[in-house]
């Protein structure tokens, strides 16, 4: 893949995965990721491709930059349909805990917003390879539910609010790893289920409760599967570990 900047450190892992509805691929994501060796700070690079229904491809394109806490210190979203190109840029101050935050749309305008958050918190990212990167930002409580603090944008082709700040939850579904098949490749990992904890609070039966099911690599924290409740599948096609100091 194609970046637009050049990382520092060595590259340590490259992947891809393909998303599912029941059998249909609809869209593919590849990923590339860097280790600082100095600072111990790690890059994510990911490319996402899907069609829309006019036949147009959608294109994302996202730069994840993590301290050695695994805390987010700069996260590049760029959006690209046609001649149509919308970027986000955040970026954290950690002596202030203030996330910089910088949207333009595809006709050159920007917002410029300053957010407060809490030295701990997570960016959400439409690529699956970031998206347990939380999980090293804090002692986890493998015995109960632990919480997140995930910011979030709505913006899409057009400014519409500052990102926001939501709760996420997370628990481990066994204490030891569990084995995953994948298209005939045994593999190693930590299922844990993710969910919202308001609905969590208000759901009695907890069988209704809307879920995500998510196994988790011992490579960074990257997914080799993500599940939905109504037939999203999220499955990794490849996950090539360059580290040889691993």
């Amino acid at each position: 893949m194609e970046l637009k900047r050049k990382p520092r450190g060595d590259k340590t892992y490259r992947g891809a995965y393909k998303y599912l509805k029941g059998e249909t691929v609809y869209c593919e994501e590849e990923f590339e990721v860097y280790r600082d060796r100095k600072e111990l700070g790690m890059s994510f690079f990911a490319t996402i491709h899907s069609r829309v229904a006019t036949g147009e491809l959608l294109t994302y394109y996202i730069d994840y930059q993590i301290n050695k806490e695994y805390i987010p210190q700069s996260v590049y979203i760029e959006k690209t349909l046609g001649k149509e190109v919308v970027t986000e840029l955040f970026t954290f101050d950690g002596r202030k805990n203030l996330l910089d935050y910088v949207f333009v749309s595809a006709n050159g305008d920007r917002e410029h917003h300053a957010i407060n958050t809490s030295p701990k918190f997570f960016i959400a990212t439409p690529a699956a390879c970031t998206s347990m990167i939380f999980l090293k930002s804090k002692k986890e409580d493998t015995t109960g539910k632990n919480y997140y603090n995930v910011i979030q944008s709505h913006n899409q082709w057009k400014f519409e609010k500052i990102p926001d700040s939501v709760n996420l939850g997370l628990e481990r579904m066994s204490a030891t790893g569990v084995n995953l098949n994948i298209e005939g490749s045994n593999l190693q990992a930590i299922e844990y289920k993710v969910f919202d904890p308001k609905e969590f609070e208000d759901i009695e039966d907890q069988n209704q409760l809307r879920n995500l099911r998510v196994h988790v690599s011992k490579y960074a924290t990257i997914p080799y599967m993500i599940k939905s409740s109504d037939d999203i599948k999220i499955q990794v096609k490849y996950l090539n570990d360059l580290d040889r100091d691993n």
